[in-house]
């Protein structure tokens, strides 16, 4: 049977219609049941914009445990809770709502930095707050991702928090704040991704891992020279995974480094207590603990993703506590700043 030109061009277009509303098919599904479950303890929405959702695999940055040599595990180290009991809601971003860092949130852009950023992100807390804001000031994830490129793991590909602490130990880490800033030694230099519901898609799969710039400041207009703008961790260690031992380390030193598994429903979360539903695993992904708390009867931790401010709850996520949901409680890690 012949086929003439003119169908081939239809039959071309409808397949490709096809491929486009794929990602948007599947995203309804798994927001409508999210949605429909009878109170459910949270609900879904569109974050991202459909063409984004094809390979969102690349932002989960954590690379596997089991791939750290010996020499790299970090040990652990239990901070005394106290005889005071731990408070049942608590959130760092209220209490030290001064500190620069704590109330910012991060925009990894299209590159798997989570690691880097989040360790950067948790140091900046911690360092405001053990200063009592004396030092208020957003340290660099660019630094890490791009100068422990290789040894802590492969940059917008992918590394190890246990490995981005030891690089702040050993040495050190500048200030940079968010993408077009203009503050600090090293700002973000990747653009944020438009992933928004409103926007098209991005112009790289995967965003390639900046230049190392390990001598100078990459902000021109920052007049202190990096050799005099780093600031060192003095310890760096892992938490126990016990949700009271993990709280305590929050109250006392401020945020904690996560490494949580990211399912395809958790990048449609809107609000609510935040518990696996429906999809399939995406990787591993870190974020900040920022704090805990109970609403309905249901115990939560409350988090800071990097994800920018127009995912979830204003980039804030809250996730249920003491049962490990996604291995969020497995895998902790912290360091006390040098002052």
């Amino acid at each position: 049977m012949y086929i003439g030109f003119t169908q081939v061009i239809v039959v071309f277009i409808l397949y490709f219609d096809v491929i486009r509303s794929t990602p948007l098919l599947e995203v309804n599904r798994i927001i409508q049941i999210v949605n429909n479950i009878p109170k459910h303890t949270w609900k879904a929405g569109l974050n991202f914009h459909p063409s984004f959702l094809t390979n969102v695999s690349h932002l989960m940055g954590v690379l596997p445990r089991n791939k750290l040599s010996e020499q790299d595990i970090l040990l652990t180290f239990d901070v005394p809770i106290g005889s005071k009991p731990l408070p049942d809601n608590y959130d760092v971003t209220e209490t030290w709502s001064q500190c620069i860092s704590v109330v910012s949130i991060r925009d990894q852009s299209n590159c798997g930095s989570c690691w880097a950023i989040s360790t950067a992100s948790a140091f900046s807390d911690r360092l405001c707050i053990s200063t009592n804001m004396d030092v208020n000031k957003v340290l660099s994830g660019e630094y890490i991702n791009s100068c422990c490129n290789g040894k802590c793991g492969d940059g917008c590909n992918g590394g190890h928090p246990e490995k981005a602490w030891k690089f702040i130990k050993k040495n050190g880490l500048c200030t940079g704040g968010e993408y077009g800033s203009n503050e600090g030694c090293q700002p973000y230099s990747i653009a944020p991704c438009p992933r928004n519901a409103n926007s098209t898609t991005c112009s790289k799969e995967n965003e390639d891992t900046p230049q190392c710039y390990k001598n100078q400041c990459t902000n021109n207009n920052y007049e202190i020279p990096l050799e005099s703008d780093l600031y060192y961790a003095s310890k760096v260690y892992s938490v126990k995974p016990k949700p009271e031992i993990i709280m305590g380390e929050i109250y006392k030193n401020g945020p904690v480094v996560a490494a949580m598994k990211v399912y395809e429903d958790f990048v449609h979360y809107k609000g609510g207590i935040y518990q696996y539903t429906t999809g399939e695993l995406k990787g591993d992904h870190a974020i900040k603990i920022m704090g805990w708390g109970q609403e309905d009867k249901i115990d939560y931790w409350l988090c800071a993703n990097t994800w920018g401010s127009n995912w979830g709850m204003d980039g804030m996520f809250k996730i249920r506590r003491g049962i490990n949901e996604c291995g969020i409680e497995n895998r902790i890690t912290g360091g006390l700043p040098k002052v």
